[in-house]
Order: C-alpha cells, then sequence, then structure tokens
C-alpha cells in the first residue's frame, strides 16, 4: 500500500508542520551565525509576519470567505481564529487559546517548541519570540486594530510560562 493512502490527516498535518519548523529553525539559526542576532531576529519577526498574512487568506479561503473579507465582529473575529488555530497547531505546539472576554485573545504556552528549539542551540539569550508575529500577521490582514502584550527576548524564558494577550480595538 503506498504511504499517502495510510497517513491520516493530522499524520500529514504533523510531518509538513514539522518540516517547515525545522526548516525554519535551521534558517535563522544560519541567519544568526551569517548576520548576527539582531539582524536574524528582525528577518525572522519580519518572515513570519508576512506569512501569516498570506496563511490567514488561505485559511479564510478555504472557510468560504470572499477575497478581500475582513471580520465584522468579535463573534466573526473569534470563530476565524479558533479555525486558523485549529489549522495550524499540531500535538508538539502545547498553547491553549482563550477569549476570557469580549475583545481579548489570551495565548498561553506552557512548554513552547520554539524555545526548546533555540535553547537547545544555545540561543535563548538573544532570541526574539517569533510566534505572537504570526498572529499579528493574521490580525493585520483581516485589518483588525489591535494592541498585544509588549516584550522583548522570549517569555518563556524570562518568566518560565508564556501569555499574550490581543486586545481588539475595533470590534
Amino acid at each position: 500500500m503506498k504511504l499517502m493512502a495510510r497517513l491520516t490527516k493530522d499524520q500529514i498535518k504533523e510531518l509538513f508542520s514539522k518540516n517547515w519548523l525545522t526548516h525554519d529553525a535551521m534558517w535563522y539559526g544560519s541567519c544568526v551565525q551569517e548576520l548576527g542576532p539582531e539582524k536574524a531576529n528582525q528577518l525572522n519577526k519580519g518572515a513570519v509576519r508576512l506569512m501569516a498574512g498570506i496563511e490567514i487568506k488561505r485559511i479564510l479561503k478555504l472557510m468560504g470567505k470572499p477575497k478581500g473579507y475582513r471580520a465584522e465582529s468579535f463573534d466573526d473575529l473569534s470563530e476565524i481564529l479558533i479555525t486558523a488555530f485549529q489549522v495550524v497547531q499540531t500535538s508538539f505546539m502545547k498553547f491553549e487559546i482563550s477569549f476570557p472576554e469580549k475583545n481579548l485573545l489570551r495565548g498561553q504556552f506552557n512548554y513552547c517548541f520554539a524555545y526548546e528549539g533555540v535553547k537547545k542551540f544555545g540561543l535563548v539569550e538573544t532570541y526574539d519570540c517569533g510566534i505572537a508575529e504570526r498572529v499579528k500577521g493574521w490580525l493585520d490582514a483581516l485589518g483588525v486594530l489591535y494592541t498585544s502584550t509588549d516584550f522583548a527576548g522570549c517569555l518563556m524564558h524570562q518568566n518560565g510560562k508564556c501569555i499574550i494577550d490581543f486586545r481588539f480595538e475595533n470590534m
């Protein structure tokens, strides 16, 4: 039997996600070696944010939303974000999202694959989190005005946990 016929959707999703994140980690490490951590962080965060804008548009298309769609209400935005997180989250991504009140998204990591990766390669002291940039890229592409937890570096490294709030202003 051919491999693709035996694999489940979750196994395929896991494989593609791990491959993409391995590329991301190797790219980041190469940038640190070639350009130094400051430039590598700038490039990484910029690339993630741009990729996320494209990613959310693809997710919207899969949801049957028309091209150029913008979230029209908090409930609409919540549905889009929940769907996006369901699409991208795999078993090794140990995070939770919640909406503790209207116009507030909270993301929480008690274990972070990115933190574990940069720690393993000895880069955690100079690493700036790129994961929050993914959500920012989604929100930017959706035309949502927001503020988010302001931080530099890696909250998991600094605090032993990572909690990031995104407060929406125009919902």
